[in-house]
């Protein structure tokens, strides 16, 4: 009976000793490893996911800046001076600047305006479609000055004995709206042979007002017209 006590006894000390176990420090151990993979594959995955966010903004940034480099920084002008040296236009050849620009539209206007009023042919019908487009810019007290003068010799009674082709040589732009024309006159007789050349020189003040009248706008879409005008001839 002694001896079956006491192995019941030992089967008995043997099931805490087992439950114990549980804490024992290799378990402990163990979880704390556990843990430290877990929480260093987190990591790793931020990181990874973190690297690849980084390469999509540099790739972006990269691409961005190549495309505004690829971008030119130099907008090509043309300066055109006069036989003086004088700038009298500068343009853009391309891009928003070439069309936008009003200048290059009030500077084509000077060289039409002078053309059309100035210029004689033997044609009645295509001086009297020259004057009428030139007219059309007109206004005021430049309409009045430029019937003025050409009732002094009517370009239709001049073209009965000659011809005078206008070569217009520069449109300056003085101050704000007033611009400076200079240009030549060269005579031919009716069987073509030059008689002289003449230098004139014109003052002329601007404004650009768009017409919402549609038949207006055709014909003058900038709405240039010439409020004040007055030319003269350049003594030699």
């Amino acid at each position: 009976m002694l001896k079956l006590r006491r192995k019941s006894s030992k089967a008995e000390a043997s099931v805490p000793e087992q439950r114990a176990g549980d804490d024992t420090p290799w378990t402990k151990a163990e979880a704390a490893h556990e843990d430290r993979i877990l929480r260093a594959q987190a990591q790793i995955a931020n990181w990874r996911m973190f690297a690849f966010i980084s390469l999509g903004i540099a790739g972006f940034a990269v691409a961005g800046a190549i495309w505004i480099g690829a971008k030119s920084k130099f907008i090509p002008m043309v300066f055109e001076v006069d036989k003086l040296g004088q700038v009298v236009a500068v343009k853009a050849l391309h891009g928003d600047e070439a069309v936008t620009d009003p200048q290059r539209l009030v500077y084509r206007e000077m060289f039409d305006l002078i053309e059309n009023l100035r210029s004689v042919t033997t044609d009645r019908q295509a001086n009297n479609a020259r004057l009428s487009k030139g007219f059309s810019r007109l206004t005021g007290a430049a309409e009045r000055y430029v019937k003025t003068e050409l009732r002094k010799a009517p370009p239709n009674d001049v073209g009965a004995t000659k011809t005078i082709q206008v070569i217009v040589r520069s449109a300056l732009r003085l101050t704000g709206k007033s611009w400076q024309v200079d240009w030549e006159e060269h005579s031919y007789s009716l069987t073509g042979e030059e008689i002289g050349v003449e230098r004139w020189r014109a003052t002329v003040q601007y404004e650009l007002n768009p017409s919402p009248d549609e038949k207006v706008f055709r014909s003058n879409p900038a709405g240039f017209t010439v409020p004040e005008m007055s030319w003269q001839k350049v003594v030699q």
